[in-house]
Order: C-alpha cells, then sequence, then structure tokens
C-alpha cells in the first residue's frame, strides 16, 4: 500500500469530499460532527489518545453558538456549549465538515491529512481555522501529540511533504497557529 493514502488531491480539500447524499448535506453541520464522531471508528481511536482535560471549542460558519469536543471515558463527546479550557479552538466551514464527514471509514491518518488540508484550503467554504491557546508541553501531557502519532507514517510522510521535520518544525508549526 502506498504511503500516501490521502484523497486524491493534496492540495485540493474540496475534491476529496466525496458524494454528498441530498439528506445529508441538508443535515446542519454541527449534527453531521458529532454523528461522525459517534459512529467513527477513527475518531474513536484517536479520542482514546486522549486525556480527561483535552478539550476543543468548535464553532460552525454555518451554525450559530458555541459547541466543544472532548473526552469521557476514553470516548469522543461532541456537544453545544463553550468550551471551558480548550487547548484550541476551530472553526469549519461546511466544505470541510462535509469532507471529514463523508470519510467514516477512514483510519486515523486518513482524517488527520485531510484535517490539516483543510487547514490549508484557499477556498472559505472548505476551511478549517485553528486558534491554539495551548503550548506543547501542555498538548503533550493532555495526549494531542499522541492523537498526531496514531496517525502514523501517512501523516509524518504528509508532513515532512510539506516542509514540517522533526520537532522543532512541528514546534514552528504551533507556534504560528498560536499567533492567530
Amino acid at each position: 500500500m502506498s504511503e500516501n493514502t490521502s484523497p486524491t488531491s493534496a492540495e485540493s480539500p474540496s475534491s476529496s469530499g466525496g458524494a454528498r447524499s441530498t439528506s445529508a448535506s441538508a443535515e446542519p453541520s454541527n449534527a453531521r460532527l458529532r454523528r461522525f464522531f459517534e459512529t467513527s471508528e477513527a475518531g474513536r481511536r484517536a479520542a482514546a489518545s486522549l486525556k480527561k482535560a483535552a478539550e476543543v471549542g468548535v464553532r460552525f460558519t454555518d451554525v450559530p453558538g458555541d459547541f466543544r469536543f472532548h473526552v469521557v471515558d476514553g470516548r469522543p463527546v461532541f456537544e453545544s456549549g463553550k468550551a471551558m479550557d480548550p487547548d484550541f479552538d476551530l472553526t469549519l466551514a461546511p466544505g470541510a465538515v462535509a469532507a471529514i464527514t463523508a470519510r467514516p471509514d477512514a483510519d486515523v491518518g486518513e482524517l488527520g491529512i485531510l484535517f490539516f488540508q483543510h487547514m490549508l484550503a484557499k477556498d472559505e467554504n472548505d476551511k478549517i481555522r485553528v486558534k491554539l491557546h495551548s503550548g506543547l508541553m501542555r498538548l503533550t501531557m493532555r495526549g494531542w501529540l499522541s492523537v498526531l502519532a496514531a496517525g502514523g507514517s501517512k501523516v509524518v510522510s504528509w508532513m515532512a511533504h510539506k516542509g514540517l521535520k522533526g520537532p522543532s518544525a512541528v514546534a514552528s508549526a504551533l507556534s504560528r497557529l498560536k499567533k492567530g
């Protein structure tokens, strides 16, 4: 199997969204993402690496309100409400949600690459914006780097292809995210 099992175009996340059914696209982004976390094996595997204190604030460009992602008993929980102590905040456009939720059978590495592709997206409908609140030590202590490691060689290869090689490059990228 090729190391690069990412979606067809590494530069065009919108092309990785797959076919969208009429009923799924009519469903609000928050409901789609909640269902994805409840049913995706990769979502459960990634969440298993996270500590109880790990938390993400989530907003959508097409749905009003605040949402939060956290872990309870090693399982992902996505719910309405403001994050209390988020490690980072995400703002997700509908195209990014559609692409991610269209891949319920993807592995952790494939989802990681898809997530990063949408962070780099040029089209605002496909964009994931990240505002980092935690430093490298706190991210490590809360299990986020274990999630990155769970992506395995697929994520490492993709990151290296983008120029992120080694811990110093990852720290530099985190620093840029923290600045906003």
